[in-house]
């Protein structure tokens, strides 16, 4: 058991109000969620946090550790140095109550993208089948995992300075859906994409984003991608 000091931000309805120690005693294997788990359990019962699965999958726990946007269930105070370490908000969000912090800023833009499946044959009974050596397949594989836990939104330089951007997130979720051959919204998405004050063209190409995402998407590049794409006014979608 190792003793650790824990630096946690205050704060509620979008006012931080400082930040507060607590000393927690933490196992190896432990996490940082366990961590603000046990202030709340034996310190104060007030203090606030989003979980739900613990496990990695829902990216509910997503807060700035140290500076950087993680899921708290899968980082581990053992393998952050030292005997203290730092949990705040997800930046760019609004605060709710000390590290809880509302995603409906995030939820709106990834919804002006038009997210959902919009199939060419919505009567169709056929399975649609996209061939394993299909572009589709090729340039999506490693893209498809989002977990929509804001860590993206939260790095993103872009986003700190400007809030109509839409944000890495919920550009590569339309990048999932205009390269779709199943999908017939690519025009919307496209006129969605294609602006420089809210779409593709913000992006600074930091890579941010593709650095604090915790299932490995690169973002950057699938945002490069769509600018070289709509630059060259080409189908973004290619018959297999």
């Amino acid at each position: 058991m190792t003793p650790y000091r824990v630096r946690v931000a205050r704060g509620e309805q979008g006012i931080r109000t400082g930040a507060q120690t607590f000393t927690v005693t933490l196992e190896d294997r432990m996490t940082v969620l366990d961590a603000l788990f046990q202030i709340q359990r034996q310190h104060d019962p007030g203090f606030t946090f989003r979980c739900a699965c613990r496990v990695g999958m829902c990216g509910t726990c997503a807060t700035s550790i140290n500076g950087l946007p993680r899921l708290a269930c899968k980082t581990r105070p053992s393998q952050l140095g030292g005997g203290e370490f730092t949990v705040e908000p997800l930046p760019n969000l609004p605060v709710i109550k000390d590290v809880a912090v509302s995603m409906e800023p995030f939820f709106e833009q990834w919804k002006r993208v038009t997210p959902g499946f919009r199939p060419k044959n919505p009567q169709s009974r056929e399975l649609a089948l996209i061939p394993a050596e299909s572009q589709y397949q090729c340039e999506t594989a490693d893209k498809r995992d989002c977990i929509t836990c804001g860590a993206c939104y939260g790095a993103c330089g872009v986003k700190s300075t400007s809030g109509e951007y839409l944000g890495p997130a919920a550009i590569n979720r339309a990048f999932l859906r205009m390269i779709d051959p199943r999908d017939q919204a690519v025009g919307e998405r496209r006129a969605v994409i294609d602006n420089e004050r809210t779409g593709v063209w913000r992006c600074h190409t930091q890579y941010n984003c593709s650095a604090v995402c915790p299932k490995g998407i690169t973002l950057t590049d699938t945002i490069q991608w769509l600018k070289r794409a709509t630059m060259r006014r080409a189908p973004f979608q290619k018959q297999s």
